[in-house]
């Protein structure tokens, strides 16, 4: 695994203990959590530090992890974005930014990059998606990145209804 990537206007790097009070911010807030399991909910930092002291032990044994943003002109944190093998040995994409940088295309950009990732370095021969159906937000991201709905793939949990997507890596990609 690389050491971070990169995209224009982002730098993307595995996460530091340092990071917990992006991820506290993250997950304390309401309007960004609005789709996503409670129990992720965060009410002190604490809980932040503890999460990322076993996600980067457990991480070091994975070919892919989130990672977190950060914009290249100021080194802001501005959320986190990456891969991360789930059931059935699907990979995810998946991302989660501060409120403050909702709009401005870094989900986008942070996707783009790790989906060239995935499919160059990491050979895969496709990438799947979720998106709560009423995070719009995380659909038209989604969309953006040419990820194809498999509503016949859609599940509950955690309280949601999960779109399902998926991409299949290009054709001169595969193996």
């Amino acid at each position: 695994m690389k050491e971070y990537l990169e995209t224009e206007r982002l730098i993307l790097r595995p996460f530091l203990f340092a990071d917990a009070p992006l991820i506290f911010a993250l997950n304390a807030d309401p309007e960004v959590m609005k789709f996503l399991p409670k129990d992720e909910v965060y009410t002190s930092e604490e809980q932040a530090a503890d999460f990322l002291d076993q996600y980067i032990r457990k991480a070091q044994d994975w070919q892919f992890s989130r990672w977190t943003v950060l914009r290249k002109s100021d080194q802001k944190k501005l959320g986190w974005c990456g891969l991360r093998e789930v059931e059935k040995g699907e990979v995810d994409l998946g991302f989660r930014f501060l409120r403050e940088y909702w709009g401005q295309g870094y989900a986008t950009e942070s996707g783009q990059r790790w989906l060239e990732y995935g499919f160059n370095e990491g050979k895969l021969a496709q990438i799947v998606a979720q998106a709560a159906a009423g995070n719009l937000g995380s659909q038209r991201v989604l969309t953006k990145l040419n990820f194809v709905r498999e509503p016949e793939d859609d599940a509950v949990a955690y309280g949601f209804q999960w779109l399902k997507y998926r991409l299949p890596a290009p054709k001169e990609r595969t193996r």
